[in-house]
């Protein structure tokens, strides 16, 4: 009944029109998940001392502002959507569609509103500016250089081994750093892992950044903005991925400080949900300004199907869908 398209057989597909595949391909209905670049604030290297060079670095806020402001997913994207690639950018941490305001404000939009950002035209990552890039590199090698960081930054990033279509989305993420920062600013090294990211990667810390998202267990922006906060153990991507409290960033934990203390009084308003929105879009957008995670896309491809779904239950979140 159903079976979800790659890059190659979407284009064998679609340019076609005799293709007895293609009156059953659409567009997939866009997954539940918001994907973003996670930082790693503690990394370290395969002996387990610390990776100053990327720690520094990445702490800086200049440098994480280049890749807000400069890494071009477009290319990117069209390993998952091929024919409307544009489709999958995402420029917020909570997903959207999760939740709206009483006069029916979707709450993404007030995020967005907050950060200045044009409106989404469907054809560009609407955040890139190459002023502002360009602004953000220049400080950030003089500030970074003054530290001792040395150039190029290497990004580590690990796919499964042996997983081909895993491979070749990280070459071509790999040119798209090529193409945005310049060999001579930031590199991103393909590593691979046997059997557990876990195991392997994540616990000993070994990664500059996953790529990796959250979907909703109920209806509201604390399930997304407390897995970020610095202040406890439920913090599921602080605590199993960015480690920022390890971080000897004094700069980087006040923001985090802050940015945690933004949150926790969000989640105090208990007896207006606007206002609650309100106060969490306020936090939301506070650390996407400084680049703490970075949006990276939303899953929305491509599939041959012989059911409609979009007759189907499309609950954003819990188990409705089951």
């Amino acid at each position: 009944d159903y079976v979800a398209l790659g890059e190659a057989r979407i284009n064998t597909i679609a340019n076609n029109p005799d293709d007895p595949l293609y009156q059953y391909m659409i567009p997939d209905v866009p997954s539940k998940h918001s994907y973003q670049f996670h930082f790693n604030y503690d990394k370290h290297n395969d002996d387990q001392s610390e990776d100053t060079n990327w720690n520094t670095a990445i702490a800086n806020e200049a440098f994480r502002k280049c890749w807000y402001y400069g890494l071009d997913l477009g290319s990117w994207y069209k390993r998952t959507n091929a024919i409307n690639p544009y489709k999958c950018y995402n420029n917020s941490y909570t997903m959207q569609g999760l939740i709206y305001t009483s006069d029916g404000t979707e709450y993404t939009s007030l995020v967005q509103e907050k950060l200045g950002l044009p409106a989404y035209d469907g054809e560009t990552m609407t955040r890139l500016d190459s002023e502002k890039f360009e602004e953000y590199k220049a400080q950030a090698i003089e500030e970074l250089t003054a530290a001792g960081v040395t150039f190029p930054v290497h990004a580590r990033y690990f796919v499964a081994s042996g997983n081909q279509t895993a491979l070749d989305s990280a070459n071509v993420l790999k040119q798209a750093f090529s193409d945005s920062f310049g060999d001579d600013f930031i590199v991103l090294d393909i590593d691979s892992y046997v059997s557990s990211l876990s195991k392997e990667v994540r616990d000993p810390r070994r990664q500059s950044f996953v790529i990796n998202g959250w979907g909703a267990d109920y209806g509201d922006p604390q399930n997304y903005l407390g897995q970020e906060t610095n202040d406890g153990d439920n913090a599921y991507y602080m605590v199993a991925y960015g480690h920022a409290v390890d971080n000897e960033s004094e700069e980087l934990n006040a923001l985090y400080d802050e940015f945690t203390e933004l949150v926790n009084k969000a989640d105090a308003i208990t007896d207006d949900l606007d206002a609650r929105y309100e106060a969490y879009a306020e936090a939301e957008a506070f650390m996407l300004d400084h680049a703490l995670i970075v949006p990276a896309y939303f899953d929305i491809s491509w599939e041959l199907t012989r059911i409609n779904d979009y007759s189907k239950i499309n609950a954003m979140f819990g188990i409705q869908n089951n």
